[in-house]
């Protein structure tokens, strides 16, 4: 007993030096610039690229920072979280050897339970991913506009009658949020946006996402043109 309480002990004080090196210089959390990549806030703030992801579990890659947006420094540590996915397989594994014993597939158990099953099948509907529908897609007219223009942002396949974000900036870089709209009873999306007057960068790409940062989709980039 004594020995887990220093080993716990010790990853306590571990996570506080870690917290207290990027309070250092950018705090417990930093606002995402325009053209900011989770590798230039990671250098900013002296932090690792890791951290940022497990402290933002919204975040999966540079394209889905915000400008303006918070973001979270402050991450679990490595251990722990090591500990917490190990834990995870051997209830996973656990799990499989009972349903391994108790049922002979997942659609056998689904087809014994109906109600979860709809409740699947809803959840899917809501998102626009089942009854065959096709992957989300957005279009652009004119599909190469130019700064400060009003372009007509069109798409396919989303989540039905939702409020989404529409968002442009450097492919890869953090967004800017445009503008806000709710998709129709089908899905689809017609909106007209007007492009900010100054895209910096070579190519520029306009996306359409959830509130909640929980989905995204995006148009081809286009090139920047004066």
């Amino acid at each position: 007993m004594m020995k887990r309480s220093f080993a716990v002990a010790g990853l306590l004080v571990l996570g506080s030096a870690a917290q207290s090196w990027a309070a250092d210089s950018c705090g417990k959390e930093t606002v995402v610039e325009p053209g900011d990549t989770i590798s230039a806030i990671a250098s900013r703030c002296d932090v690792s690229e890791g951290l940022i992801l497990r402290a933002n579990p919204r975040i999966d890659s540079s394209a889905d920072l915000r400008v303006g947006q918070s973001v979270s420094l402050t991450g679990p540590m490595d251990k722990l979280s090591s500990m917490a996915s190990s834990a995870g397989q051997q209830l996973s594994q656990a799990a499989d050897n009972v349903g391994s014993r108790v049922k002979s597939s997942v659609e056998g158990f689904l087809n014994e339970n109906p109600q979860l099953q709809s409740n699947i099948r809803d959840l899917g509907s809501r998102l626009g991913l089942s009854d065959g529908q096709q992957p989300a897609e957005v279009s652009l007219d004119p599909a190469s506009p130019t700064p400060g223009t009003t372009v007509t942002v069109s798409a396919t396949g989303l989540p039905k009658d939702s409020p989404v974000l529409i968002g442009g900036g450097n492919p890869g870089a953090a967004f800017t949020e445009l503008d806000k709209a709710r998709t129709t009873p089908d899905g689809t999306l017609q909106a007209a946006v007007k492009l900010p007057d100054d895209m910096n960068g070579e190519r520029y790409q306009l996306s359409v996402r959830g509130e909640d940062g929980s989905w995204k989709a995006v148009a081809p980039p286009f090139d920047v043109r004066p």
